[in-house]
């Protein structure tokens, strides 16, 4: 059950050499001094936005300068990336901020010669989206879940294991990907040994050119059986082929697997499960076991690596008659 998307491209090559240089300039110097603090991936979204809006600049707007703008001309960017380019809310509010970020950069290092007029004003003529769910969210159930495993420990241990940690750490996408052999270590253990900890902190989401690192928790009893299972079957495969390296997931040839490849199992599971399936679902379908099992908010915290409590309540799904209650054994009537 495929979850669609619309979207609607309007830049281009040909129309990104018809910007005005001047705009270029501002755009190249202000990735540029981003690109000193900010990983790759948050540049590229950066420059993807910036384009989005000079093209639409240079096709309906004169092709102005940046700094020429008028508060309602910026409105009507916004007007027309919501209801011609059917934009969401997020992208929305992540090119509001990209322009926010421009402008403040150009206050900051040409306001008192170029642009002495110049003023951010993004944030005060255009508001913030309120946020919409464009997508059917998914939450699994225990049975959904256990019985794919299950299913795919007896025809594909190597999706099994993939699940089974999806499932046993509510790591990310990107974060399962690069996964290694070597930092999964049976004896190092945390949380009363009732979790793995990874052997080395790992990239994940968050500020900064390297991003957030850190250990990633793994729960010990359920990942392992499925985890031991492919690994023998990996290293057989892997000494068939005559490959050599340390991905724990890999492709049919036994190089790494990509994202294309994982998108691929997450295609097949969505079939079978009948329901809309993807990773960020096992993320709440942790925490919301883990809340169903009275673990306390902070420790909650501490093991997906978030910074407040605050995200511990965005991702449990649980209600409070989910929960089960040691105080209520005694209750009598």
């Amino acid at each position: 059950m495929p979850r669609y998307t619309f979207r609607n491209k309007i830049t281009s090559e040909e129309l990104t050499a018809q910007i005005n240089p001047k705009n270029i300039n501002l755009m190249q110097s202000f990735l540029k001094d981003k690109s000193i603090r900010t990983s790759d991936k948050t540049i590229a979204v950066y420059e993807s936005n910036l384009l989005m809006f000079f093209t639409w600049n240079l096709q309906y707007n004169e092709n102005k300068s940046f700094t020429d703008i008028k508060k309602l001309e910026f409105s009507n960017f916004f007007s027309f990336a919501a209801n011609d380019m059917k934009l969401g809310s997020s992208r929305l509010n992540n090119i509001r901020s990209t322009l926010s970020s421009l402008s403040t950069f150009i206050e900051k290092f040409y306001g008192d010669e170029e642009y002495p007029n110049f003023r951010n004003v993004i944030l005060k003529v255009v508001e913030s989206t309120p946020k919409e769910m464009r997508r059917e969210k998914a939450i699994l159930t225990p049975e959904q879940v256990e019985g794919l495993l299950e299913y795919l420990k007896k025809h594909n241990k190597q999706q099994a294991c993939w699940l089974a940690l999806a499932v046993t750490s509510g790591a990310r996408f990107t974060e399962l990907l690069i996964f290694e052999t070597d930092m999964i270590d049976e004896n190092r253990t945390a949380f009363g040994d009732l979790f793995l900890e990874t052997t080395r902190q790992i990239k994940t989401k968050g500020r900064g050119k390297s991003g957030k690192l850190l250990y990633k928790y793994v729960l010990r009893e359920k990942f392992l059986p499925y985890y031991r299972e492919w690994l023998k079957e990996r290293s057989k495969i892997l000494k068939k082929k005559g490959i050599d390296h340390n991905f724990l997931f890999i492709k049919n040839n036994g190089y790494p697997a990509t994202g294309a490849t994982i998108r691929g199992w997450v295609a097949e599971f969505e079939k079978r499960l009948k329901v809309p399936f993807y990773t960020h679902a096992l993320r709440h379908y942790l925490t919301t076991l883990l809340s169903k099992k009275n673990i306390p908010q902070v420790l909650i915290k501490e093991i997906f690596g978030w910074s407040s409590l605050e995200m511990v309540g965005l991702y449990d799904d649980s209600t409070a008659r989910d929960r089960t209650y040691k105080e209520l054994e005694n209750l009598t009537i």
